[in-house]
């Protein structure tokens, strides 16, 4: 009977994911065929890339990490398109959803899929406020984190005097996960960690700690392995640990400032307001969620601050909301005034959502870019498309053309070329020995 009633609530989450991703993930959803998206574009044109004989790094350049582009190839595998990236998506918010119901029932005791639905009601706020055409590093990342969440749970929560290293080889693959996709996704599981750390230490845990660290790096080598024997084969680890991992700190440091989202730091706060009016004793709770604002406010003022990078507050929020939930008759203050606090945190993500929601339904059927591609398109013959360079273009100029790049810095070259002075003189040497036929 109770697996019986697990099965319904997938069914609810998985027709809700569904939903969700044909509404707002305009740069893969079927709904939005003229819409495409930026970074979204480029991962998809990768993955497809793979399949015709393209290896990143070396025919791609870009800062993120292959575990993103091997999911992507697995996407065009299935299906060649958006539809392929949308297949990958909503696989990983599928599996969101319930990893997310099992944390809510197993340790704040909600069992029913309406409690579970009202949960997901501010997460799927911030989602959709920050998601900005989906298919992008933090949504695709997210698995990631919560699982290791549900499982560190069990320690956190509760009192158990040793932690048990089989959940450390999940944190370390999940984390492996993360640094092969974007490496600053992953500061809840490096909170995660210092928090287990800090708490075995107090209890003089020497061995757990030891046997622990073994099994989390473990996790990672695994990970690990197939990407160091892809690019070994290809003769591009070197491009591929400088891509993600030495030029992508150069990217991240290159500016400094909270950017377009900052206001919904805001929001991150949530938690510890719920964990004070609540009464929450629980000290490793309270490191976790502190240590995990600290990490987050550090990611977030590095790099240009985009709106999806505050998709990463996510399960920081969802901490709060649960709690909440689970101890609406406990708090320690009028209800009023809990509720005029999760408003005002939830007051912008509101408003981003609202202006999301607006641009789909006014912009993302628009097809004159659509159109505009095809006709430039139509001046360049057939036999020399595989010679086109787009200098400062949209990626999805390429997916819209059905054009495959010949040149590895195929967008946002302006930007490479003031982090590096290698990029800039390989630009320059390309055009002065082996100019492609076209430039866009």
């Amino acid at each position: 009977m109770k697996r019986q009633k697990e099965y319904k609530s997938y069914m609810v989450f998985a027709l809700l994911a569904l939903v969700f991703l044909l509404i707002y993930s305009f740069s893969t959803s079927p709904i939005y065929p003229y819409a495409y998206g930026w970074d979204s574009d480029f991962f998809r044109l990768v993955g497809e890339g793979m399949l015709k004989g393209y290896i990143p790094y070396r025919d791609f350049f870009d800062m993120k990490g292959p575990w993103l582009f091997f999911l992507e190839c697995i996407g065009q595998m299935i299906c060649i398109g958006k539809t392929g990236a949308f297949i990958i998506q909503y696989i990983h918010l599928f599996l969101v959803l319930i990893v997310c119901y099992k944390i809510n029932s197993k340790y704040w005791d909600q069992k029913t899929v309406m409690g579970n639905l009202i949960a997901f009601v501010p997460m799927f706020i911030i989602y959709a406020a920050t998601m900005e055409g989906g298919n992008l590093t933090e949504d695709l990342g997210l698995l990631y984190l919560f699982v290791p969440l549900y499982f560190s749970l069990d320690f956190i929560k509760n009192d158990r005097e040793e932690h048990r290293p089989i959940y450390a080889l999940i944190y370390g693959s999940c984390f492996g996960i993360l640094a092969q996709i974007r490496l600053t996704n992953s500061v809840l599981i490096c909170a995660i960690v210092l928090t287990i750390l800090i708490e075995l230490i107090k209890k003089k845990k020497w061995n757990n700690i030891l046997l622990n660290m073994l099994y989390f790096i473990a996790g990672v080598v695994i990970v690990f392995i197939p990407t160091l024997l892809y690019f070994g084969y290809y003769g591009e680890i070197e491009s591929m640990f400088y891509c993600t991992f030495v030029f992508g700190f150069i990217y991240a440091v290159g500016d400094m400032a909270f950017g377009a989202g900052k206001l919904l730091v805001l929001t991150l706060f949530l938690t510890p307001i719920v964990l004070y009016l609540t009464g929450e004793k629980n000290k490793k709770f309270w490191i976790l969620i502190l240590s995990n604002i600290v990490g987050m406010l550090a990611i977030l003022s590095m790099g240009i601050g985009n709106m999806h990078d505050y998709m990463l507050i996510l399960p920081g929020v969802m901490l709060g909301i649960w709690e909440l939930l689970a101890n609406w008759k406990n708090v320690k203050c009028s209800k009023i005034i809990v509720l005029a606090i999760v408003v005002i945190c939830f007051l912008y993500p509101t408003y981003k959502l609202a202006g999301a929601t607006k641009n789909l339904i006014f912009d993302k059927q628009d097809s004159s870019c659509w159109e505009c591609v095809q006709e430039t398109v139509k001046y360049i013959p057939e036999e020399e498309r595989d010679s086109v360079w787009g200098f400062v273009v949209p990626v999805w100029w390429y997916t819209m053309a059905e054009i495959m790049p010949c040149n590895k810095y195929l967008a946002w070259q302006e930007r490479y070329m003031e982090l590096s002075d290698n990029i800039k003189n390989e630009i320059y040497n390309m055009m002065d020995t082996e100019p492609p036929t076209w430039i866009v």
